[in-house]
């Protein structure tokens, strides 16, 4: 290669580094320090390349990256799920390649520092509104961060993710030294400093106390063999009542009010379902209890053109009952192959607050949540989950409960369950993995929420940031085509 269009050693090192930090953010591996290396490692290396053909590598090192991190990611083998990694890793290319055309053109620092976290947060807002959701958005591996997750509540996940992101931008402007760096330099830090004090406050001024909870029993059922071909083994109508049964007694023995089974943990014939109806209301009036069990009613009579359909209802002592069905399907997954339900999620008025639920994908959709139960105290979220998703699954809801000021409770089959409150503190956690697939955990879990800003206006907040790559992108361009005509004026 021409030595004028060879890459310094520095480069080299930075897209190892950048490669080996982008594998342990988020996936199956969250670090989360990673997060804040990658986006600057991998600009760095970009912003170095001479030829189409370095920033191809730059382009292999991610598409390699997302194929490690979400390998096996629709449960479905290693090969379906590269497959489907490949295309999904072109949108985070796609941020790299607006900074390498645009940024290093624009003079000064601080707009050339914008255009990659700018359209960054466009893509992760424009996936986000497609049938994948925000799994793998990058604010998620900021979870357990309290401080910094704290300002979600403000400006939501993709505020956060712009906010790691230019963070890089920022670094790899003032290591190049660009005009008038320190700035932008310092604009970033002042506003990284002020995120995390604001968090700070935001956990001392609104704490979770611990005389206004709700016992809750998170309940995961026995497991059920898988076959090679994915499917799993369907039992009886009368064990499915047995387990029932047997599992609400243990979560009213271990004084539980509310009990929460997992996504399907119960499949039942069409013609069975009044069965297990009536058990679920004559438990909740004997015991006082609110239940919310998951279960798939396969389509046996015909009235549903052959699809299942994967719902829950939410049953109070005095007999009241209320369906939800899951509403968004995962790709490929379940889609097609299950009834779509119509997006109504439950929000009933309880002596313990107000209670919503829905079903494992369904939570992550960010703007489905703020619209259709941003007014619970408590939402629960029954969920069936696998290895490849499992820690990133529960993650995500975390932010749920910090955006919309309300606690989770999610107990996930083959997954990671947890009861979090509305500051995103996980009160309970346990893998299926670990604790078993016959399983009953507890957690004292906070009843009251808070109003946030986000859950009043947060469809304004993720259209600017939906619409600041598009924005960027325009304003450089346009200093772009001034800076030339004054050029040409000035000759």
């Amino acid at each position: 290669m021409d030595r004028q269009k060879s890459l310094n050693k520095a480069a080299w090192v930075m897209l190892g580094v950048g490669f080996a930090a982008y594998v342990f953010s988020s996936g199956r591996w969250n670090i989360g320090v990673t997060a804040w290396i990658w986006p600057f490692a991998f600009l760095y290396f970009s912003r170095q390349t001479k030829t189409t053909g370095q920033f191809l590598l730059l382009a292999a090192a991610i598409a390699a990256g997302h194929v490690i991190k979400w390998s096996d990611i629709l449960d479905s083998g290693y090969l379906p799920g590269a497959v489907f990694c490949l295309f999904w890793s072109v949108c985070w290319i796609l941020p790299f390649l607006a900074d390498k055309l645009l940024a290093q053109k624009l003079p000064g620092a601080f707009l050339s520092s914008l255009i990659f976290p700018a359209v960054f947060v466009s893509v992760e807002c424009l996936r986000a509104r497609t049938p994948l959701g925000s799994l793998g958005a990058t604010a998620y591996t900021q979870a357990g961060f309290l401080p910094l997750m704290q300002l979600t509540s403000l400006i939501g996940s993709f505020g956060l993710s712009f906010l790691i992101c230019w963070f890089g931008a920022v670094a790899v402007t003032a290591i190049q030294k660009r005009p008038r760096w320190k700035p932008a330099a310092g604009v970033c830090l002042a506003l990284l400093a002020a995120s995390i004090c604001f968090g700070c406050i935001r956990l001392a001024a609104f704490p979770v106390g611990s005389d206004n909870t709700v016992r809750v029993a998170s309940i995961v059922c026995p497991y059920y063999e898988k076959y090679e071909d994915g499917t799993y083994a369907e039992i009886p109508t009368e064990e499915s009542l047995r387990y029932f049964l047997s599992e609400a007694l243990r979560a009213a023995q271990g004084g539980a009010k509310i009990a929460c089974w997992n996504e399907e943990a119960f499949s039942v014939d069409d013609a069975d379902e009044p069965l297990l109806l009536d058990a679920a209301v004559t438990f909740a009036k004997e015991h006082d209890m609110i239940l919310i069990v998951g279960y798939e009613t396969p389509d046996t009579d015909g009235s549903e053109n052959g699809e299942a359909v994967n719902k829950s209802i939410l049953v109070l002592p005095d007999g009241s009952v209320t369906e939800y069905i899951k509403t968004n399907l995962i790709p490929l997954v379940e889609l097609p192959g299950y009834v779509k339900g119509s997006g109504a999620v439950p929000r009933v008025a309880t002596p313990q607050g107000v209670i919503s639920n829905v079903i494992c994908f369904d939570d992550t959709f960010i703007g489905f949540i703020r619209e259709k139960a941003n007014s619970a105290d408590v939402l629960f979220v029954p969920s069936w989950d696998w290895s490849a998703v499992k820690r990133a699954h529960t993650d995500l809801s975390a932010f749920r409960a910090v955006e919309n000021g309300f606690a989770v409770v999610k107990p996930s089959y083959g997954g990671v369950s947890a009861a979090i409150d509305r500051q995103g503190r996980v009160i309970a956690r346990f893998d299926t993995a670990d604790a078993g697939f016959d399983t009953v955990q507890f957690a004292e879990v906070p009843v009251q929420g808070i109003p946030t800003v986000y859950a009043k206006i947060g469809g304004a907040v993720d259209l600017v940031f939906l619409l600041s790559g598009f924005a960027a992108i325009a304003l450089g361009l346009a200093v772009l085509r001034r800076n030339k005509y004054k050029t040409e004026a000035a000759a």
